[in-house]
C-alpha cells in the first residue's frame, strides 16, 4: 500500500534553484503545470511498482536495504516528535 511522488525535473542543491516549485514539490498540481511535463508517464507511482522497478535497475538486496533505511528514517522522524504529537 501507500504511493511514491516524483518531480518531473532533476533535483539540485543550487542556491539559485531554491525557489524553483517543480523541483522541490513533487503534487501532481504543480508538476502538471510545468514545461514539458508528460501525463503519460505521470509523477505517482504506487510503492510496488517503484520496488520492481528498482529491482529491475539495482537488484533484489540493495532495494531491500533502501526500503529498510527509509523505514529507519521514518521510526527516526517519528520518535524525534513523540512528545509533541502526544501533547498535541
Amino acid at each position: 500500500a501507500g504511493f511514491s511522488r516524483f518531480s518531473s525535473f532533476l533535483y539540485n542543491t543550487n542556491k539559485s534553484g531554491l525557489g524553483d516549485t517543480y523541483v522541490h514539490l513533487t503534487n501532481v498540481a504543480v508538476q502538471k503545470t510545468g514545461p514539458g511535463y508528460d501525463a503519460g508517464a505521470g509523477c505517482k507511482w504506487p510503492l510496488r511498482s517503484l520496488k520492481l522497478y528498482l529491482i529491475g535497475k539495482f537488484g533484489v538486496p540493495a532495494t531491500d536495504k533502501l526500503f529498510y533505511e527509509i523505514q529507519e528514517l521514518i521510526i527516526s522522524s517519528l520518535l524525534a516528535v513523540q512528545k509533541v504529537m502526544i501533547h498535541d
